[in-house]
């Protein structure tokens, strides 16, 4: 009876606080049971799919660990990876430095109507969908588009942009960038406006040039909100879909392919459910492993 006493009097304290707090649970329940149904159940699902054969009729089969040895033995899939990867860091890259020379840039222009006219162009590709931006590159990029319009009025040869593999990559990650960058710039924007003025004001006594306090103040000052942009990047390394599906073609598909495209295409084109819901799975690890370690990594945490 001893030893029950604390867990009692814990139990006691975190019924009487629930109690207290009655409403704000209740509130809760529709959330709750969003996620639920729409996000908990799925997953559930989809991770015991994995262990299953699925047919279009007739019963499923339980085949074990079969569909991971068939992935890890698909150089598809191995590529797909590798594409995800290659295409993800790169676009993060890019987004995050230009995000942040863009925030500086705008915090620089005292022209307030300047300002508010580059902070709008920039950001507004990242209202767009992929439907309406990738449309736009492949008209630019085609090999009828305005830009090789351009080449042959200036007596150039045609460059032949969206179906060269070993550019595909490149041209994914541009204009990944290109439309993510307003946003990101957004984000440094707000953490340089919120900065305590008097840090810059004594750094104006002691005679510290526009350049030093950029270095000295503004960037020591972002430290956190790079972290958390950071963090952002890495859970969405793998999660490139639209992008590729809108602005692929078959001459570069194998080249820009990503995890999610191959999922689709094995679960929805080819209705190979068991397989599909295995990549999930392997996907949604390796981005929670990921995760974990640039946690422990960047936010100094300890391992545990």
């Amino acid at each position: 009876m001893i030893q029950l006493r604390p867990f009692v009097a814990s139990t006691s304290q975190t019924l009487r606080k629930m109690k207290k707090y009655r409403f704000v649970y209740l509130m809760l329940i529709p959330l709750l049971v969003y996620f639920s149904i729409f996000a908990y159940i799925p997953l559930i699902m989809g991770f015991v799919q994995s262990f299953q054969k699925s047919k279009l009729l007739g019963n499923v089969e339980w085949i074990g660990f079969d569909n991971y040895f068939e992935l890890f033995a698909d150089k598809e899939f191995l590529s797909s990876l590798w594409n995800g990867f290659s295409i993800g860091f790169g676009t993060f890259v890019l987004v995050f430095v230009g995000g942040l020379m863009l925030a500086i840039l705008l915090n620089e222009i005292r022209t307030k109507s300047f300002r508010s006219l580059i902070q709008t162009t920039t950001f507004l590709p990242y209202l767009f969908s992929w439907t309406i931006v990738g449309g736009i590159w492949v008209y630019l990029l085609s090999s009828h588009g305005l830009v090789n319009g351009l080449l042959i009025a200036l007596d150039r040869d045609p460059f032949h942009f969206l179906t060269e593999p070993q550019y595909a990559q490149l041209i994914m990650i541009l204009t990944g960038a290109w439309k993510d960058i307003g946003y990101t710039a957004v984000l440094f924007l707000a953490s340089i406006l919120v900065i305590n003025q008097n840090l810059f004001e004594a750094a104006q006594i002691d005679a510290a040039s526009r350049g030093k306090q950029i270095i000295k103040i503004i960037l020591p000052e972002l430290v956190p909100t790079m972290k958390t942009i950071c963090l952002l990047g890495v859970i969405g390394l793998f999660t490139n879909f639209d992008q590729v599906y809108v602005m692929g073609n078959p001459a570069i598909i194998d080249s820009v392919k990503t995890p999610l495209v191959y999922i689709f295409e094995r679960g929805i084109t080819k209705f190979d459910i068991g397989v599909a819901t295995s990549a999930s799975v392997i996907l949604l690890i390796l981005t929670l492993l990921v995760t974990y370690v640039f946690q422990k990594l960047v936010f100094n945490k300890e391992w545990k």
